[in-house]
This record gives C-alpha cells, structure tokens and sequence, in this order.
C-alpha cells in the first residue's frame, strides 16, 4: 500500500477518520488515536516480501522493527554515556542500516535491506542523537520515540520533523473547537494535494514529461527539463500537502516543506523555500556543525573556505543521499558550487552599494535562478545519462527525489 498514491490508501484513512472525528466532536481526540492509527498504517504499508538474501524472504516489517530497536539502543546509549564526542561513535552506527539499504544490491543484487522511508527515519533518528548527544535532551520516552520515528503521515517521504517539537505536540487531547480547525486546516491541505499531484503533475507527466522525454536534441531536452521539474514539484509538494493535512488531523503541526520556490531570486532562497525540512537539518546537522568544528578548530586561516567548503560537504552529502549514481552527486556538488558563487556575489556587492538593485535586476535575477534550479533538476532526473531510463514510468521521474 503506497501512502497517497491509490484509492486503497485513502479508503482506509477514511476508515481511521470516521472514530476520531467523533472522539474530536467530543473533545477526547488525543495521542491514543495516532498510536493506534500509525501501528495499523505501519502493519499493512510493510507487507511487502524483502530478500535479505537470496535464500532469506521476510515481510519488510520485519526491517522496520530491527531498525527501530537499533535505533532505540543507540539513544539509550546516548543517554547512559553523556560524555564529549559520544555522538563521532553513534551517529556513524546509525547510519549503518541506511547505506546496507543503498549499497548492498549493489555488491550482492538478491540481498536488500530497507525500507520505504528509511532515509527520512533515519535522519529523524540521527535529530533524536544529536539532541541527546548535545544535552537538549535528558529523557526520551519509549512510545514519544516510536511514534515520532515512525508517525504515518509523514513516514514515507517526509517533511523532516523535530523530536522535542513534535513531543509537546503528540500527547495533547484538544477540545472540539480545536479538533475541528484541524479538520478545516487539513481538508484545505488534502484538496491542494490532490489538485497537485493528481490534476496538475498528472498532466505534466502524461503531455510533458512522456512526450518530450523520447525527444533527441537540445531542444527536446529543453522542453523536458522544464516538465520535469515542474512535475517534480507538483509531485513532491502535492504528496507533502497531503502530509502536512493528515498530520493535522492527528494534532500534529507538521512543518511545510515548500513556500512558493518558483519565486526565489537567488539560490539561497530558493533552498529556503524548497524541500524545506530536509534542507533546514542539512543546514543545522551538517553545515552549521562542520562550520563551528572548523572554526573552533582553526582548520583554515580564511573564514571565507569554511563556509565555501561547507557547502561541498553538506550538498555533497545530499547528493549521496538521493542515491549512489553519480549524477545525485553531481547534482549536489553542483547546487554547492551555486552556494558557494552567490556567497562571492554578495561579498563582492557589499563592497559595491548600489550595484545591481531595481526591479530589472530583480527580475534578471529570478530568470537567472530558476533557470540554474532547472538545469539542476534535469541533472538530478538522469535524462539521457543512463541508458535504463524510462521517461513512460512515473515513478522514474520523481521517486528519487523523495523515495526511501
């Protein structure tokens, strides 16, 4: 069952709606509900049969529960030994599960270990680590760490919660008249969703994306570079507005994960306004860390190549995270290159006052960048460099980007 993207997914949201809409009615909506409502998602989403090995089948639920046990030891590891650099032990350990789900097929191709979303739960694992190993966190309970890790909404592809956000959140029994401005705020969510993904990106991809994607020559490849990327944000921001709207419905405040990207004027707003929750915890869990280590070190005379080199880390990182071709990475080293100019650009224009300001400018800027965004896309979707691409799949075309 894949979450929001068939009428069996939505039938049995349906069927989990019916009771908590009268417990909201009556004010005793509560944490209770989406204990419940996430372990009968978690059951029928992971029925799937996984190859641990050639010889070895085993239902996927059984990846997710080792991976959630695994998890939970090392936080309570975390917990028992608070002691400097824990975490340079932990958090590698955490990612173990993660690069066996990336890199075994590529070593032994019948064995897999993973899981829809495993990317997305592991990063929310590694903010439970980070909090504990950092001191923000003296206590994690059992169920407030299962719930946040595996919370159903938002299981499959995200947005990236907070565990101590999502905590004060989770356990709260709201009265009706708040109960149903959840209701009101999610309905609206779900309607975006399904304008976008199902009306908009499924246009985009039967006339744009299918028809351009057999295209030979510059010019085909232009026409599907923007259909693709286009689609890829109707797709993605249609999945997360459904996110976002049942996360409400459970009483959860789920951030956004896209606030108008297409009106960026330079590339770090951009990264302010798409795939938000993942680029925020690159930017606090990656970048931010290495910058300090880096300056508190004194690894560099310059303060200028920590930033610079920061960038490269981080966005290479993401490129990795989105798979092991090359062309992920290429894609992330590419964006870090972006950073790493408009960073420069702007030294330089605080040494200039009145360069470059006024509405042309504006506007030459946001042609600018949407268009360095869309070549980054087209370079991120693999169109035309491997030879099993199949632009007639769906799936082909936007899984990667939020996939796991």
């Amino acid at each position: 069952m894949t979450p929001y993207a068939n009428l069996s997914y939505f039938f049995v949201l349906l069927a989990l709606l019916c009771p908590l809409m009268i417990a909201g009615a009556r004010g005793k909506a509560d944490g209770r509900w989406t204990v419940a409502a996430t372990i009968l998602i978690v059951l029928l989403q992971f029925i799937t049969p996984l190859h641990l090995t050639e010889e070895i089948l085993v239902p996927e639920l059984v990846a997710v529960v080792f991976f959630g046990v695994f998890q939970w030891v090392l936080v309570r590891l975390a917990l028992a030994k608070r002691r400097p650099g824990i975490a340079w032990t932990l958090i590698p350990l955490a990612l173990i599960p993660l690069i066996l789900a990336k890199f075994l097929p590529s070593v032994l191709p019948e064995s897999h270990f993973g899981f829809a979303g495993i990317s997305y739960v592991t990063f929310r694992a590694l903010d439970v680590l980070w909090a504990v190993t950092d001191g923000a966190l003296k206590t994690v309970g059992l169920l407030d760490f299962f719930v946040f890790m595996f919370f159903f909404p938002t299981l499959s592809s995200g947005p990236i919660d907070r565990f101590r956000r999502f905590q004060a959140q989770w356990r709260q029994q709201r009265t009706a008249e708040k109960f149903w401005q959840d209701m009101d705020a999610g309905v609206h969510l779900v309607f975006r969703g399904l304008l976008y993904k199902f009306i908009i990106a499924s246009l985009l991809n039967t006339y744009g994306v299918e028809k351009f994607g057999h295209q030979h020559g510059l010019h085909g490849a232009l026409l599907y570079a923007y259909c693709y990327s286009f689609y890829l944000f109707f797709d993605f921001a249609g999945y997360s507005a459904f996110a976002v709207g049942v996360s409400r419905w459970f009483g959860i405040d789920t951030p956004e994960n896209f606030n108008r990207p297409w009106a960026a004027v330079n590339i770090r707003e951009f990264w302010n306004r798409w795939h938000i929750s993942l680029s925020v915890w690159f930017r606090d869990h990656v970048y931010s860390r290495f910058l300090l280590m880096a300056v508190k070190r004194k690894w560099f005379k310059s303060r200028i190549t920590p930033a610079t080199l920061g960038y490269f880390v981080s966005f290479g990182l993401m490129g990795i995270w989105h798979g092991k071709e090359w062309y992920y990475i290429a894609y992330g080293l590419y964006h870090a290159v972006l950073m790493s100019v408009f960073d420069a650009f702007t030294r330089w224009k605080k040494s200039h006052p009145g360069s470059f300001i006024g509405t042309r400018w504006k506007w030459a800027a946001h042609f600018l960048t949407i268009h360095a965004v869309i070549f980054g896309l087209w370079l991120f979707s693999g169109h035309g460099w491997h030879p099993d691409s199949d632009p007639d799949a769906e799936e082909v075309v936007n899984a990667d980007m939020r996939k796991q």
